[in-house]
């Protein structure tokens, strides 16, 4: 190759680099080589549509939309109910009954809940006795009105509250929920001041009838 051959090839090359460059400043508009993928007939997120009168191109969804996979047609899962609405003395199909779900339901239990039931559900937890105590006490889940309760009863409680307890269900899964009701029962039927009472020599709690 000729040295001039050479040379005309740079010049063309940084000729061709140069005007690929973008971000220099000029009062001309830019080149469009396609023209349809930089204006395209769509609109984008936030953006403004005269065509309806709230000027919004984003529309709201339709009422009663539920996204994918948030349908939560479980009544017994979601809501601890059975078919017929009432709450639910059987445990849901998804949630199985043995030691690891009493161990996630103690751990989960320890931390929301006994600061104020207390580890073995008296209701006399550490919350309860600082800065003046609570003007209304923790229910204790020993009391003859609460050991007959189905426990659906205590899952709807941990999701939605009741009186002075506020709703955990955005705090705790629904898993977790049934695996800290498990945990309730478990202390209704076999805990004492802490842990387990020494005549069940550590044994792990039933399920209420029907599960």
């Amino acid at each position: 190759m000729s040295r001039s051959l050479h040379t005309l090839s740079l010049a063309l090359a940084l000729v061709g680099t140069l005007s690929a460059c973008e971000g220099n400043r000029s009062d001309q508009p830019p080149v469009h080589v396609f023209i349809d993928m930089d204006f395209q007939q769509k609109f984008t997120a936030q953006e403004r549509n005269d065509f309806f009168a709230d000027h919004r191109a984003m529309r709201a969804p339709v009422e009663g939309t539920v996204a994918q996979g948030f349908l939560k047609d479980d009544d017994l899962f979601y809501r601890g109910r059975d078919l017929e609405g009432r709450l639910s003395n059987t445990l849901p199909e998804q949630i199985v009954l043995d030691e690891k779900l009493l161990k996630r339901g103690q751990e989960r239990y320890d931390i929301y809940c006994a600061p104020c039931h207390d580890q073995a559900g008296h209701g006399t937890g550490p919350s309860t006795r600082r800065g003046g105590g609570f003007k209304v006490q923790p229910a204790s889940f020993h009391q003859e009105r609460l050991r007959p309760m189905p426990i659906g009863y205590f899952f709807d409680v941990i999701t939605n509250g009741k009186g002075t307890m506020l709703p955990y269900n955005v705090q705790i899964p629904e898993a977790d929920r049934w695996a800290i009701a498990v945990w309730v029962r478990a202390l209704q039927i076999h805990g004492t001041n802490k842990g387990w009472d020494d005549t069940q020599g550590g044994a792990v709690a039933a399920a209420p009838e029907g599960k």
